[in-house]
């Protein structure tokens, strides 16, 4: 016998004292709240079918190039840039060197600007190498030769 009462949204069995339930109604109510359930997943109520296809998706990439000494280099990164970092791999952020001399093996990449040495580029960033020593003494170090540098890079949001 199935319940005297069903509730309202679901039509789950809703039991009295002199009902007997059977195995069959439990069963009923479970696939009902899991046919519902999923249901209710696949729906755009709370994320749209873009923002699910993203799910379980990075959303930077990570990557690296070695230096070649060019005064300039574009890394091709395959989409714009929004935000990232770029990093020489076993050297400080900045280094004072002779004089007054600072080496900057760093770089911090934005859509409304960026730090001395990176520029965004499409479908990526470019970098400067200065071999030269410039008048304020900040030399920019991000393409030196056979240095690897490392970086992380949100894409840009359309």
């Amino acid at each position: 016998m199935s319940s005297t009462y069903k509730t309202s949204h679901l039509g789950l069995n809703k039991f009295i004292g002199t009902d007997k339930p059977k195995m069959d109604d439990f069963n009923f109510d479970n696939e009902t709240i899991d046919a519902k359930f999923q249901e209710h997943i696949e729906s755009d109520l709370h994320i749209t079918e873009a923002e699910r296809q993203l799910l379980g998706k990075s959303n930077y990439t990570i990557g690296t190039y070695t230096g070649d000494d060019a005064s300039s280099r574009n890394i091709d990164v395959g989409f714009d840039v929004e935000f990232g970092l770029v990093f020489a791999q076993g050297e400080p952020v900045i280094q004072a060197a002779s004089g007054n001399i600072t080496n900057i093996y760093s770089g911090i990449i934005t859509q409304t600007g960026s730090s001395k040495g990176v520029i965004v580029q499409p479908n990526g960033f470019k970098v400067t190498q200065l071999n030269t020593t410039p008048p304020d003494g900040k030399k920019m170090m991000l393409n030196q030769s056979g240095k690897v540098y490392i970086y992380i890079v949100f894409p840009k949001k359309n």
